[in-house]
């Protein structure tokens, strides 16, 4: 009996580091992680290069997004076409709230800096303006429902997670907000394209990576996105410019086509 104890002993003795090693490769979800994140005067920082169908360039974009208890809550961002260095050829935004901030080449006021763009309260998110990214991460719903099925797998400090969605998935998960087209209108045939995706966290599941391919309902390659986030819980707070500094942009005449093509998500679209 002593020998049997032992040997039994021994045995689990054995399997303990194993059990252990299993334990430690389960991935953490990014959908808690990203929650985490959501606290006030916190933030992140961004890069993201974009290629979309037709255009000549590729879209660079790098800023910060900062946090409130619910989700993002202002962000700012330069954008420029890749290989373009003429400072006239960047925009720089800021957004919060109901309203977007942008610069412009065309001759303002004195003392006007900024053109602002006002939307309805409640009808446009702040990380709408900041990305070219279909998926809003920042969603925890539109994250949960991207990921589903999705097995991280252990890489280089952290996991690596891929697969696709549907527009029609994401709609559902976000109440609709997905399967509208670029001018606004609800389409069947736009629900059933897919996003593919690949996603890298580090070790807690923050985000580090996410990329995705837009792909059409028959399968034709509409656009590509790489953004990368870093210093995930930053001191992060972004003043909005002042209404001194600000001119409304019905009372400008050219203004740039930016916020033009960027992300489908949030309730008001272009």
């Amino acid at each position: 009996m002593r020998r049997w104890i032992v040997v039994a002993a021994a045995a689990l003795f054995a399997l303990a580091p194993n059990a252990a090693a299993a334990a430690q490769s389960a991935a953490p979800d990014p959908v808690q992680a990203m929650k985490r994140q959501f606290r006030a005067e916190r933030g992140v920082d961004f890069t993201e290069v974009a290629r979309l169908l037709g255009a000549e360039t590729r879209s660079r974009r790098q800023g910060g997004i900062a946090f409130g208890p619910g989700g993002p809550v202002a962000t700012y961002l330069s954008v420029r076409d890749v290989g373009v260095s003429a400072p006239e050829d960047e925009t720089r935004a800021v957004a919060g709230g109901d309203a977007l901030y942008t610069t412009t080449d065309v001759a303002l006021p004195k003392d006007k800096n900024w053109v602002v763009y006002r939307y309805p309260e409640g009808q446009v998110r702040p990380e709408f303006w900041t990305t070219q990214q279909t998926i809003d991460v920042f969603d925890p719903a539109s994250l949960k429902v991207t990921l589903k099925g999705a097995k991280g797998k252990a890489v280089s400090g952290g996991y690596y997670f891929r697969g696709d969605v549907t527009y029609a998935e994401l709609s559902k998960a976000a109440g609709g907000t997905y399967a509208i087209d670029v001018n606004g209108v609800n389409s069947k045939a736009k629900a059933k394209a897919k996003v593919a995706w690949k996603l890298w966290t580090d070790s807690s599941g923050r985000i580090q990576r996410f990329m995705t391919t837009d792909i059409s309902a028959k399968g034709a390659w509409l656009k590509s996105v790489d953004t990368r986030f870093s210093e995930w819980g930053r001191l992060q707070t972004i003043p909005l410019p002042s209404a001194e500094e600000v001119i409304d942009h019905d009372e400008v005449g050219k203004v740039p086509s930016f916020p033009k093509g960027l992300s489908l998500r949030g309730k008001g679209r272009h």
